[in-house]
């Protein structure tokens, strides 16, 4: 079994374990592979598997900066730090109020955030879904100028959607 916790590493399961602790299948799953991109908030990835398959990727990856090692390594420890040196149901509590506040003020503005052309989204984790590649890229451009990070996703990353009527 794989698993892919690009939306739950640092969120879902006890102090932000992921899928694996969220759903308690520890000791069956064979690979999980995530992003540090998200809750972690550094760059770039990571693979979970046995010996074999980690010691294949690594003679067949492109190499990596010491600097985006250093950078995650740094990260995590921040994350974890931030777990355990406060009251995890406060942490926890205050992911999951923010959540619904920024899901709730999204979706008054009229944006569509899943759950019209796509599956609305149970993680926090919120897609602010365009429809049109360029467009999306053009909005992840100016929330940037504005000092938000909202990364744009196009096709083929993500499936081709029907645009709905963006709020005026």
């Amino acid at each position: 079994m794989m698993v892919d916790d690009a939306h739950a590493s640092g969120v879902l399961g006890r102090q932000g374990r992921g899928t694996v602790d969220h759903f308690g299948i520890h000791g069956r799953v064979d690979i999980q592979v995530g992003t540090l991109s998200k809750a972690i908030g550094a760059l770039g990835g990571y693979v979970c598997g046995t010996r074999d398959l980690i010691d294949f990727l690594c003679h067949r990856r492109a190499p990596i900066s010491v600097f985006y090692l250093a950078s995650a390594i740094r990260c995590r420890d921040l994350h974890c730090g931030l777990r355990r040196s406060r009251n995890r149901t406060t942490v926890d509590g205050a992911i999951w109020a923010n959540t619904r506040f920024w899901k709730k003020e999204l979706g008054l503005l009229g944006f569509n955030i899943g759950g019209q052309t796509t599956p609305a989204s149970e993680t926090p984790i919120t897609p602010i879904i365009i429809g049109d590649g360029r467009l999306t890229m053009a909005f992840s451009r100016e929330l940037f100028k504005e000092g938000v990070l909202g990364t744009g996703i196009a096709f083929p990353t993500v499936p081709k959607v029907k645009p709905v009527s963006a709020p005026s």
